[in-house]
């Protein structure tokens, strides 16, 4: 496992999108979909063209099946060299080390243009556009989230 299941707000979910100026032509792709819910706010706020997850947990993959969404139950970086250049959006909520491990098949395969948009955890070496921070109810509460916006 990369990364323990963390739903993400609706609320950072919006703002993720919006920091990637996310719409109709544009191809996404959540690696460590979780229940899908990152997937199903672009489709049905940001009517994205195509949106696809990769999940790891069957349970997880099994909840997020859906007529909008395309859910892929496997190993994100056996899938990423894949998916990648069929992406305009990236979106990732994994850790530190699952970043790190997705980054340099993220600068091999994305195209030009390729937004990659992060909530919490850092890319260190995708050309960073902006930092936002939200506020939101989660599990734990009110938490402050952080969103790192890249761009190649």
């Amino acid at each position: 496992m990369l990364a323990p299941f963390i739903p993400t707000p609706e609320e950072v979910i919006k703002e993720m999108l919006s920091c990637a100026n996310v719409g109709r032509k544009d191809i996404i792709v959540d690696f460590g979909s979780g229940d899908g819910r990152i997937l199903k706010v672009a489709k049905t706020y940001f009517h994205v063209k195509l949106a696809i997850g990769v999940e790891l947990n069957k349970i997880l993959c099994k909840e997020s099946k859906s007529k909008d969404v395309e859910i892929i139950c496997g190993d994100l970086l056996s899938l990423s060299e894949v998916l990648i250049p069929r992406a305009t959006v990236i979106t990732t909520y994994l850790s530190p080390r699952s970043n790190e491990l997705l980054e340099d098949i993220i600068l091999r395969n994305g195209k030009k243009g390729l937004k990659v948009i992060s909530h919490d955890f850092e890319f260190n070496k995708l050309p960073l556009e902006k930092i936002k921070k939200v506020k939101a109810m989660g599990l734990l509460g009110l938490t402050e989230h952080t969103i790192y916006c890249y761009k190649l």
